[in-house]
């Protein structure tokens, strides 16, 4: 019994170490594609929430990375100057702008060109490597891996480290 539970704790050490490689690889390829873009990588977030989610108020759209609506005004500001967002009046509330992406999600990935091609070139070469069943697992996992990266994302934003 003890080795099975050396073997499991083995097992979750390996996993977290791989979670922590997986993360950073994530966010250095977002901040490849943002560089490519011109853009950096919190601009490239804003811009790929807009583009899923739709047009936002500004205040809206920092609550959603978790930034001040100072820090949102420069991140439009970016944007704007790059061509990749417009503002537009909030017809409910003239405080406040409506931050709308001008890209769509099929002229974002016509930008990079090349850049996606390899990378989708690169994904289905490594999913051919499963069958049917495999690539379901592979894909639930890694939903399920983005839930728990979420959940945790809000705890630690929830709490303050001292």
């Amino acid at each position: 019994m003890r080795g099975r539970s050396v073997k499991v704790r083995e097992d979750l050490t390996s996993g977290v170490s791989f979670g922590r490689e997986f993360s950073t690889s994530v966010v250095l390829f977002q901040e490849a594609i943002a560089s490519k873009l011109g853009l950096n990588a919190t601009d490239y977030r804003c811009l790929e929430l807009m583009i899923r989610k739709g047009q936002m108020t500004a205040k809206a759209l920092a609550q959603q990375v978790h930034l001040t609506t100072g820090a949102m005004t420069g991140i439009v500001d970016h944007l704007e100057e790059a061509g990749y967002a417009e503002r537009l009046e909030n017809p409910e509330d003239r405080r406040s702008i409506i931050v709308s992406p001008i890209m769509t999600q099929t002229a974002l990935e016509e930008k990079l060109g090349d850049t996606l091609v390899a990378y989708r070139a690169a994904m289905a070469k490594l999913f051919s490597k499963y069958n049917t069943e495999q690539t379901a697992v592979i894909v639930d996992f890694l939903r399920e891996f983005v839930r728990v990266l979420e959940a945790q994302t809000s705890t630690l934003r929830d709490t303050s480290v001292r």
